[in-house]
């Protein structure tokens, strides 16, 4: 017997800006722990992800990424 994929919920406009607002705070922390690192190589890899959190916050705004619903 084939499984049936279930419908999806609509997410919550408040679950989705959480979303956003977490992407965004992550990569404000790493920013702020690549500032006080002492190696240029731990520092750049801090600032890539950072960069990387600030993309997925900008596809979470667009609604890219969608929240998995409760």
């Amino acid at each position: 017997m084939p499984l049936r994929a279930r419908p999806q919920r609509p997410v919550g406009r408040s679950l989705h800006e959480k979303l956003v607002r977490a992407y965004a705070q992550e990569a404000t922390r790493l920013r702020e722990l690549a500032a006080s690192a002492t190696t240029p190589r731990v520092r750049l890899r801090l600032m890539d992800e950072a960069d990387n959190q600030e993309r997925l916050a900008r596809a979470a705004k667009n609604g890219i990424v969608q929240p998995q619903p409760m």
